[in-house]
């Protein structure tokens, strides 16, 4: 029905509204460099929180149930807004002088978290692909917004290239579903695959459809072999955009796996499960013995969070409540440590981005040393840190569902990726210090609250888990 529901959409609104007026301030602005675009931003986002909160607990279908605000929704809806906190606080003093229009480039940010909430919200294939869509147009500029760095630049094509690729081929395979089914609304298409099941469906062409959707979504979490160019792209775009990409894209994509195959597709969930395991397995494998001879630290990072997204996918295969509220847990405490790390790296920068150029800096900088230890440490899997319960979880639901020996070869890929996490560390406090600089801002006051908050988060989840666990165990309600 036509149920136009501003409510559920209401702190999108408010977030648009912002992005124009970014956009308006930058382009009439006589002194552009005076706006505190960051607090603005920051502002937009915690009032978005508000009215997140305000509705949260309802269930409201609306816009002729195209979209679908829930439990679900809502708390992905709170890791998007304070993804966009967190960025913003880390944005300012790295791009300053860099980026001629901050204006555009904090409108980016908030139009970019809009995307990934009507991804959220979304109830209907293409509304799904508007959110991929908004979202994705924008981190596309966003990767090369450094314009006179060739990196950037090619970071930004690449990724462009890859996104219209995967949505390509998920809108074909939109059509396929849509063809035999006849409706891309999450609750019609169970309804007239069971109705036209025995009657003439062409279960083969929308076999091929899932398919094509599940490559599409595949991609965006770079999951192999979709991965191709996500170092690349991870590595020549802006630090503060890589954080971005890297925890808040991330969320948004593991969203439309658990939302479009556990609800629209979940007839077809137990025939993808073996292709799942085999994906989970050669992502963790690839990425892990890929990052291991890295020597850039972004690079590094960017191949370590493949191998990230093929432990999550173990969740997804175990197909059990523990191992899907495990992925929404295992994604709070990826996105913290992931921003934490990337906000130690935008203020080492100016060193180098090479593990040599970090060398002696733990001891020169104890506070970034101790930052970088505890992201670290979660990254590894080691206690008491988020990243070490999040895979515990993850581990405990492939057990309950039988999948012994696919822990086993995950306990042994978090074993290979010690060696690439712990050498930055090695790098950074038993190395001599080279002369290559110093660090961008070490006393900036933003980037400091971000450190301090997303290291307090990896501490928090690590030593009192049980209740965040219970949280997202309690909304996760999809089963197949």
């Amino acid at each position: 029905m036509a149920n136009f529901d501003m409510l559920s959409i209401s702190p999108d609104l408010v977030l648009i509204a912002f992005a124009l007026l970014f956009l308006l301030m930058g382009a009439f602005s006589r002194t552009p460099k005076v706006h505190k675009y960051d607090m603005l931003s920051i502002i937009a986002f915690s009032l978005a929180i508000l009215l997140n909160l305000f509705i949260f607990g309802s269930k409201r279908f609306g816009f002729y149930d195209m979209m679908l605000y829930d439990d679900l929704a809502g708390i992905f809806r709170f890791i998007f807004y304070g993804i966009g906190i967190l960025v913003s606080l880390m944005s300012d003093p790295y791009i300053e002088g860099k980026v001629r229009h901050k204006g555009e480039y904090y409108a980016l940010i908030v139009l970019s978290v809009v995307g990934m909430s009507f991804i959220a919200t979304s109830y209907d294939l293409i509304m799904l692909v508007l959110g991929v869509e908004a979202m994705s147009l924008s981190v596309y500029i966003l990767a090369g917004m450094f314009k006179h760095d060739e990196a950037s630049a090619e970071a930004s094509i690449k990724y462009f290239l890859l996104g219209a690729f995967s949505t390509a081929i998920m809108l074909l395979g939109i059509a396929f579903i849509y063809g035999t089914v006849g409706t891309t609304n999450y609750n019609l298409i169970i309804e007239n695959y069971n109705k036209y099941l025995h009657s003439g469906l062409q279960v083969g062409i929308f076999m091929l459809g899932v398919s094509a959707v599940l490559a599409g979504v595949l991609f965006k979490i770079a999951a192999v072999p979709f991965h191709m160019w996500t170092p690349d792209v991870y590595e020549g775009a802006p630090t503060s955009v890589t954080a971005f990409m890297i925890s808040g894209v991330k969320a948004a994509s593991f969203f439309m796996l658990l939302r479009v195959f556990l609800v629209a597709l979940k007839v077809t969930v137990f025939n993808l499960v073996g292709i799942m395991v085999f994906i989970s397995i050669i992502t963790m494998t690839l990425g892990n013995i890929a990052a291991l001879t890295q020597k850039s630290i972004k690079r590094m990072l960017a191949y370590s969070s493949i191998a990230h997204a093929g432990y999550m996918l173990i969740g997804f295969v175990a197909l059990n409540k523990t191992g899907l509220a495990a992925i929404v847990f295992y994604l709070i405490a990826y996105a913290l440590m992931n921003i934490g790390a990337f906000a130690v790296l935008v203020l080492l920068e100016e060193k180098g981005k090479n593990l040599e150029n970090v060398s002696g800096c733990g001891f020169l900088y104890p506070f970034l040393g101790l930052m970088m230890t505890i992201f670290m440490f979660s990254m590894v899997g080691l206690p008491p840190t988020g990243g070490f319960m999040g895979k515990f979880y993850i581990f405990k639901g492939a057990l309950e569902a039988g999948y012994l020996w696919l822990v086993i070869i995950a306990v042994l890929n978090s074993a290979i990726s010690a060696y690439f996490y712990l050498r930055v560390l090695v790098y950074m406090f038993f190395e001599k210090p080279l002369d290559t600089g110093g660090v961008l801002q070490a006393s900036s006051p933003a980037v400091t609250t971000a450190l301090v908050i997303t290291s307090l988060g990896v501490l928090v989840l690590g030593i009192f888990p049980q209740y965040f666990f219970e949280l997202t165990t309690k909304y996760m309600t999809y089963l197949p």
